[in-house]
């Protein structure tokens, strides 16, 4: 099968249209998608997308696809698609070896992914390994409140859905323990900080952190690198690594006791041919892989592929939108106790036409 078009597609979607009593998040935006379909010569389609959430990085995104990326693909065998993946990164690593090339260029590997088992009548699951599961659990990922009071009310809302699990994206402490007092203490809570704190404030209310029994403390501190000398952190088990951009990356933060859990993000990654790499390295370092899923397109269900395979049973983190957003209509959006993995060849669906010509968006406006 030969790569006959590759065209990025730009698409926004008006922020989740919240009830009356659903606190508004610290930014109500418009949500960017990025999305990209590849066409073989004999008519198959397949469907990628790479992580924008806002405009300026759409636009950035689209360029590097049209001008860059797909260049590298045309008119080569859909079958090459791991050894296309490997001299796209060597190609480019002038410019990185993770960030936007890389982005971008996982739009295009998951495409070609969903071609493949198209062609082949085979899950993306199935060409993983093998699905060790046919659910997963979905953990309700919360907008940024920065109010403790708004924070532990859309977690009772979150909560009242049948969600499997809670993640609140808060900086402060006090807000992310007032979350804490909503949540059942058997129910796993995840708190995702990006960053907002260093080693030293972490250490300083170390008692406190421990105390509040998290799955795992998702990118606590700045700079990430004084991981590598940290000892394991008494009761607090750190979880990082979506902005990373390869296997061998993510293979150095393994290494470190502090960390627990990695992230595995199928886009920072550069796509399905990568995240394969990642998740194997991470299955023989022994370290629980915990895949990056802030998608509703076709990274989600690249995500839910890769959860499917790995060794423990992890979650599929919802972001916080609602039904407007659902591409497939199949639920992605909502927050539930658990999601379907898809069965069918490739990555399961495609998304609705219809969906894609109301919310197309030219880019660079």
């Amino acid at each position: 099968m030969i790569i006959d078009r590759i065209e990025p597609i730009a698409l926004r979607l008006p922020g989740a249209k919240r009830p009356a009593n659903v606190p508004s998040p610290l930014s109500g935006d418009d949500m960017c998608l990025t999305l990209c379909r590849v066409t073989t010569r004999d008519g198959l389609v397949g469907y990628g997308e790479c992580l924008s959430l806002r405009p300026p990085m759409q636009n950035a995104l689209i360029a590097t696809i049209r001008d860059a990326i797909a260049p590298h693909y045309l008119g080569k065998q859909v079958d090459q698609k791991e050894a296309l993946n490997l001299s796209a990164r060597k190609r480019f690593a002038s410019y990185g070896r993770a960030g936007t090339v890389m982005n971008a260029l996982a739009a295009v590997d998951i495409a070609l992914w969903d071609i493949a088992g198209k062609a082949s009548g085979q899950s993306v699951s199935v060409m993983l390994g093998g699905a060790r599961r046919k659910q997963v659990p979905v953990m309700a990922s919360l907008d940024k409140y920065d109010h403790a009071g708004r924070a532990r009310q859309r977690v009772e809302q979150a909560l009242a859905t049948g969600v499997a699990s809670v993640k609140v994206h808060e900086a402060s402490l006090e807000v992310i323990e007032e979350a804490r007092r909503a949540i059942p203490s058997a129910t796993p809570y995840v708190a995702d900080s990006n960053n907002a704190h260093t080693l030293a404030d972490i250490r300083r209310d170390a008692k406190r952190w421990a105390a509040l029994g998290l799955l795992w403390f998702e990118d606590p501190f700045w700079p990430p690198e004084d991981l590598l000398a940290c000892p394991a952190l008494p009761g607090i088990v750190i979880g990082m690594g979506a902005d990373f951009g390869s296997a061998e990356q993510m293979a150095v933060y393994g290494k470190t006791p502090a960390i627990g859990v990695l992230q595995p993000d199928v886009c920072m990654l550069g796509g399905l041919s990568e995240a394969r790499r990642a998740l194997a390295m991470l299955a023989a370092a022994k370290k629980t892989a915990a895949p990056h899923t802030p998608f509703v397109g076709p990274a989600a269900l690249a995500s839910l592929h890769m959860l499917a395979v790995t060794d423990e049973e992890g979650y599929f983190a919802a972001v916080d939108a609602d039904d407007s957003m659902d591409l497939y209509g199949i639920g992605l959006t909502r927050w539930k106790k658990s999601v379907d993995v898809p069965t069918g060849p490739g990555l399961g669906y495609d998304p609705d036409p219809d969906f894609l010509r109301h919310h197309l968006h030219a880019a660079g406006t």
